[in-house]
C-alpha cells in the first residue's frame, strides 16, 4: 500500500508496519509516521472494503476505504500492489452500481469512479451536505434505486445530565438525472441495516422475522471501537415511520469483544460439522 511500509529486523523477521500519514493535496505535509503492531493492523487501517462482483469469477475488483484519513485504494484480480486514489479523503461508505464504484464520504458527497479504461476516471456526482451529520451510508436497494442514510446524533433535552444523545435517521434517493437527493418518506416492505459492515437492504416479505420501513443499526465509531473495546455498544431498530428507536436488549457481554456485525446462522439447516466450522470462524475472527 501507497501508505505502509515493513518494518524488517535483521534477522529478516517483519516486525511491525510503519503507517506515514498524508493526503493527495500538494505540497505534501507528513505528520510523523506510526510503528503498527501486527496484531493491530487490520483493526487500525482496513475500514470497509466493497467488492464488484463474485471473487471465484476472476475478475473482481476491491475497493478499499483505509487509514490515513479514510482514503481509498483498489486492486483488481493478479494486481501485485494497491492503486491509490488520491483525489479526496475521509470517506465512509461505498458500493459497486452499473460497473462502477460510488464512494460517500463521511460528510456526505458522493464520488463515481469508473476503473474500467486505461486509467481512473473520477467526478462528483453530489456536494457535501449543507449540515453537520454524524455518519453517511450508502446501498442498492432491491428494486434498483440507490439510497443515502443519514444519521445524526443531538442532545437529549429530557435528560439533565446533558450527555444523553438522540439518534435520528433520514433516507434520501439518489437522482442520477438531476444529480440531487431525494428525501423519502419510508422504504415500505424493507428493512435497512447499517453498521461497520456492509450497508444492506432486505425484503420483509421475504424475511418474515424483519420489521418492515425499519432500520437496524449497530455501533460503527471506528475510534470508539478500538479505544473502548469493553464499552457498550449501540445496538438497536429505528423505525423510519414514526421516528422512534428500540435498543436491543443484550445482556452477554461478549457482545464487546469486536465490532458488532448483523449474523444470523439457520442452525436448523446445518449439520453438526457446519455448525462447528462457522464457530470455528467466528472465534477465529474475533481472537
Amino acid at each position: 500500500m501507497e501508505h505502509v511500509k515493513p518494518i524488517i529486523n535483521e534477522d529478516g523477521i517483519l516486525k511491525k508496519y510503519k503507517l506515514s500519514f498524508y493526503d493527495g493535496e500538494l505540497p505534501r505535509v507528513e505528520d510523523t509516521p506510526y510503528a503498527c503492531p501486527l496484531d493491530r493492523y487490520g483493526d487500525l487501517v482496513y475500514l470497509k472494503a466493497t467488492l464488484s462482483s463474485d471473487p471465484s469469477a476472476g475478475q473482481c475488483t476491491v475497493m478499499l476505504i483505509h487509514q490515513p484519513y479514510a482514503q481509498l485504494s483498489f486492486a483488481k484480480v493478479g494486481d501485485a500492489h494497491w492503486n491509490w486514489l488520491h483525489m479526496h479523503s475521509f470517506y465512509a461508505d461505498c458500493i459497486h452500481h452499473d460497473g462502477c464504484f460510488y464512494a460517500m464520504t463521511a460528510a456526505g458527497a458522493i464520488d463515481v469512479f469508473d476503473l474500467n479504461g486505461p486509467s481512473v476516471v473520477h467526478r462528483r456526482i453530489l456536494p457535501n451536505l449543507v449540515r453537520m451529520v454524524q455518519k453517511c451510508y450508502v446501498v442498492q436497494a432491491p428494486w434498483g434505486d440507490v439510497l443515502q442514510i443519514i444519521k445524526e446524533e443531538s442532545l437529549d433535552p429530557e435528560q439533565p445530565d446533558g450527555e444523553t444523545y438522540v439518534t435520528a435517521y433520514e433516507v434520501y434517493k439518489v437522482d442520477f438525472v438531476e444529480l440531487k437527493r431525494v428525501k423519502m418518506r419510508g422504504i415500505g416492505e424493507y428493512a435497512l441495516f447499517t453498521g461497520k459492515s456492509t450497508t444492506s437492504c432486505f425484503s420483509a416479505k421475504d424475511h418474515p422475522s424483519l420489521m418492515a420501513n425499519h432500520l437496524y443499526f449497530t455501533h460503527d465509531d471506528h475510534d470508539e471501537l478500538l479505544s473502548g473495546k469493553d464499552d457498550p455498544r449501540d445496538i438497536g431498530v429505528y423505525d423510519l415511520e414514526n421516528d422512534t428507536r428500540t435498543n436491543l436488549v443484550d445482556p452477554e457481554p461478549w457482545r464487546t469483544w469486536f465490532p458488532p456485525i448483523w449474523f444470523t446462522p439457520n442452525l436448523a439447516k446445518a449439520g453438526i460439522f457446519h455448525f462447528q466450522t462457522v464457530l470455528f470462524l467466528i472465534l477465529f475472527l474475533v481472537f
